[in-house]
C-alpha cells in the first residue's frame, strides 16, 4: 500500500497534470502527499568572464539568483496548493537549493511511491529537469513517470506488465501491487524473439493470483518491430492506461545509458508508466 507519495512540482511542463495526478492517487490510497521543488543556484556567464579578467565582477549574482529561484519556488508552492487543495489530503512542501535530482534520490526514503515527469535524460541535458531513468537507478522505490503531455486524469484501470524473468521485472510486478489491486483488467506480455511462450510467465501470472488479481496472459513473438515499440502497441490496443516495467540501465556518462525499453518509455509512451530498478 502506498502510504506516502511524492511528487517533483518544478513548474516546467506537465507539472500541474502531474500533481493533480498524484493528489488523485493519495486520495485513492489514502496517503499523504510530498511536494518537491528543487534548484542548483545558476552561475550567469558574466562570473565566468570575470574568473577570465574580460569583465570586473558586478553586484552579488548568487544573491540576485537566490532572490529569483525564491521567487520562483513561491510560484510553485502556489501551483502545487491550487492543484491539492480540493481533495481533502495530507500535503508537505519542500523547496530546496541543490540539484534537484540529488533532492529527490535523498528525498525518496520518505515515499513509497515517487512521480515524476520524464525528464531531460539526454547526454547533456538540463540539470533541473532530472531524468526518471537517472533517478530510478539510484533509489529502492517506484517511480511513476507521468508524460508532459498526457491528457488523462487517473491511472490504473487497464495495466499492462512488460515481463521478463529479470530482477527489475520481478520489483515492478511487485511494487506494482497496489494499482493492480484496484485495476478493471491486468494482462502480464512477454515479447519473445522464438515461438513458445516465456515458461516463468505462469509464474508471474500465479504470483498475481495469489495477491486476489485476475491478471491474464499474453505472448507476442517479435517479428519486424522492436520489443518497446510491440509493447507500446500492445498497450495501445488493450487502452491500457499504466504500463509496469523494470527500469534497465547502468551508470557511466551521467548516468544516461539506458536499455532500449526504459529509453522508449522515457522518449515516447503516451500514458504513466511504473518503473523499479
Amino acid at each position: 500500500m502506498f502510504r506516502t507519495i511524492m511528487v517533483h512540482a518544478d513548474g516546467l511542463d506537465g507539472t500541474t497534470v502531474r500533481t493533480r495526478l498524484a493528489a488523485t492517487l493519495a486520495r485513492r490510497f489514502d496517503a499523504s502527499l510530498i511536494g518537491v521543488a528543487a534548484t542548483a543556484l545558476r552561475l550567469p556567464l558574466e562570473l565566468y568572464d570575470a574568473a577570465l579578467g574580460t569583465v570586473a565582477l558586478g553586484p552579488d549574482y548568487t544573491e540576485i539568483d537566490r532572490t529569483e529561484v525564491e521567487a520562483e519556488f513561491s510560484r510553485n508552492k502556489t501551483a502545487f496548493d491550487k492543484a491539492t487543495g480540493k481533495d481533502g489530503i495530507e500535503t508537505q512542501w519542500r523547496a530546496i537549493f541543490a540539484d534537484p535530482g540529488a533532492v529527490i534520490t535523498a528525498a525518496a526514503a520518505a515515499a513509497d511511491l515517487i512521480v515524476l515527469g520524464s525528464g531531460d535524460h539526454t547526454l547533456l541535458g538540463n540539470l533541473n529537469a532530472p531524468s526518471a531513468g537517472d533517478i530510478v537507478l539510484h533509489i529502492g522505490r517506484p517511480i511513476l513517470v507521468v508524460p508532459a503531455k498526457y491528457a488523462g486524469t487517473d491511472v490504473g484501470s487497464s495495466i499492462v506488465v512488460a515481463w521478463k524473468n529479470t530482477p527489475e521485472s520481478q520489483r515492478a510486478i511487485s511494487d506494482a501491487l497496489p494499482f493492480m489491486k484496484r485495476a478493471t483488467t491486468v494482462t502480464v506480455l512477454s515479447v519473445s524473439d522464438k515461438d513458445g511462450a516465456d515458461a516463468t510467465l505462469a509464474d508471474a501470472e500465479a504470483f498475481l493470483v495469489r495477491h486476489g488479481i485476475a491478471a491474464r496472459t499474453a505472448t507476442r513473438l517479435r517479428e519486424n518491430l522492436s520489443v518497446e515499440d510491440m509493447i507500446l502497441e500492445f498497450a495501445a490496443q488493450q487502452k491500457a492506461d499504466l504500463i509496469v516495467a523494470g527500469a534497465y540501465g547502468h551508470t557511466r556518462l551521467r548516468e544516461w545509458v539506458f536499455g532500449g525499453v526504459t529509453r522508449t518509455l522515457l522518449d515516447r509512451a503516451p500514458v504513466p508508466f511504473l518503473l523499479s530498478h
